[in-house]
């Protein structure tokens, strides 16, 4: 989650109040008081969900953001994409998700970026630990993604 942190640092934080409801997923408890991220949540295994509120400045289109996350991913992470595809979340609003994956000591990592792009907002879902993890987890990770509303 680090190198997403590098891919926005350009972009700014909204103000105070957020835009969105995220849905802590059964098997999640919310974080609070965080200072990085706009929500997060996790699990008792350490499988954290973390959403982030962002100026859309400077002005792009989703597949601008896209390719951005990507490109920064791959460059200072290693990451590889491996899948892509669209999603709606529960406000009618259309994005789009990107699963990247790389080996830490051998052992397959998952980190998960599900991006929704707005005329003054960009909203960035991200969730990542070991592949096994994730797959154990996808019924709710999906489901926190089709239960966040923009307001």
């Amino acid at each position: 989650m680090k190198s997403l942190s590098l891919v926005l640092a350009f972009a700014f934080l909204t103000g105070c109040g957020h835009s969105f409801e995220a849905a802590t997923p059964v098997g999640f408890v919310e974080l609070e008081d965080q200072t990085l991220h706009d929500y997060r949540a996790t699990t008792a295994d350490g499988l954290v969900i973390a959403v982030r509120e962002l100026d859309h400045e400077p002005e792009g289109s989703e597949d601008f953001w896209a390719r951005a996350i990507e490109n920064q991913l791959r460059d200072r992470g290693g990451y590889a994409l491996i899948g892509s595809q669209e999603v709606q979340s529960k406000s009618g609003q259309k994005g789009k998700q990107m699963r990247f994956g790389h080996d830490e000591s051998g052992t397959p990592h998952v980190y998960v970026v599900t991006l929704f792009v707005t005329k003054d907002t960009l909203y960035v879902m991200e969730f990542g630990g070991t592949k096994e993890l994730v797959e154990r987890h996808k019924d709710q990770l999906d489901w926190a993604i089709q239960n966040f509303r923009i307001k």
